[in-house]
């Protein structure tokens, strides 16, 4: 990926709006770029991967726009922006919208295979960083990025050895350290309070000079509340969930009141790492998936893609994936998903 370019691309933009994925990478990495750009950070705040309408009409009027790990490339999204945009992802791309006035960077445009988080990115963006290693490696502890991230993880060893724990930075073991359990709490956050929570984590991660300022904050008020009731669907899942003895699949319905969806998803496929997990979770406006196979034997976003049809979106990794259905289409869907899961090679 071309960094240098980046900059001088970042470095162009007039009072950027910086749109960022809900999600623990994402708060890191529009935390991080506020580092190089002076910006407004505002979180993607449609189902999935879409943009609202209201958020749309409200870019429309901004100078120029950021885009920071969310596959807009599978959206319509920067046909309807005239004016600069700089986009920067990680997620398998489908088309590259570098032109005359829009920079799409994503490193598997070069290696496909690469998984290098957004906040991974960011930081490499940013010229001669201090102390700020940290925020990154939340991001992509949080975005199971540990594997192909070495290099920055050293570095934050380096910097606030305190929080990193272990020697082998295996993904076991920084899920269970202080990055691991910022991540988690930015995702509380996500959880308790909706796109609120998710603000204020980026607020927050934005002003944090060292990590045990993070702990100091409201966040670890939602993470005691996130724990509990994880904990509690977790219990349910094993109890309750659809399972498809054939292809080692589950398909479960969370009926809780906060929104665990993706959370629920990636802490069974922790735990059962070789099986498909499909996780839904009703709405009055539809209705939230996510899909896990932690170990890639069956591509996730795929199937999402396939049982989800023209009747919402889909997509992501092949181990990690995201979608949702619109209102009154569910039940078409999940026996979409009943007849892939029990047909699965």
């Amino acid at each position: 990926m071309n960094y240098k370019k980046s900059r001088r691309f970042l470095e162009g933009l007039e009072r950027p709006t910086i749109v960022y994925h809900k999600d623990a990478d994402g708060v890191c990495s529009a935390s991080l770029i506020q580092e190089a750009i002076s910006g407004t950070a505002v979180p993607n705040d449609g189902p999935g991967i879409q943009l609202s309408d209201g958020l749309m009409e409200s870019l429309k009027d901004s100078e120029s726009v950021v885009f920071l790990d969310i596959p807009v490339d599978q959206l319509s999204v920067t046909e309807e922006l005239k004016k600069k945009v700089f986009v920067l992802d990680h997620h398998p791309p489908e088309r590259n919208l570098t032109s005359s006035n829009i920079l799409h960077q994503n490193p598997r445009f070069e290696n496909p295979d690469d998984y290098l988080p957004a906040s991974y990115l960011v930081y490499k963006l940013l010229e001669d960083p201090k102390g700020i290693a940290w925020k990154a490696g939340v991001g992509v502890v949080g975005d199971h990025g540990v594997e192909d991230c070495q290099d920055l993880l050293e570095i934050v060893a380096e910097e606030n050895p305190d929080i990193i724990g272990g020697k082998s930075y295996t993904y076991n073991e920084m899920k269970d350290s202080k990055l691991g359990m910022i991540a988690d709490m930015i995702e509380a956050s996500k959880v308790v309070e909706g796109l609120d929570g998710i603000k204020k984590s980026q607020e927050i991660m934005k002003n944090a000079v060292e990590p045990n300022d993070i702990f100091k904050t409201e966040l670890k008020d939602f993470y005691e509340i996130y724990i509990k009731e994880l904990e509690k669907e977790k219990t349910t899942f094993e109890e309750e969930a659809e399972y498809f003895p054939e292809t080692d699949s589950y398909l479960y319905e969370i009926r809780s009141n906060y929104s665990l969806v993706s959370d629920l998803a990636t802490n069974m496929s922790n735990e059962k790492p070789e099986s498909v997990i499909i996780v839904y979770q009703k709405e009055s406006y539809g209705m939230k998936i996510s899909g896990r196979c932690q170990n890639g034997r069956e591509d996730v976003s795929q199937i999402l893609k396939k049982s989800i049809g023209r009747h919402g979106s889909g997509g992501g990794h092949p181990e990690a994936a995201g979608g949702f259905v619109k209102r009154n289409k569910e039940d078409i869907v999940l026996e979409r998903f009943r007849e892939i899961l029990e047909g699965i090679s």
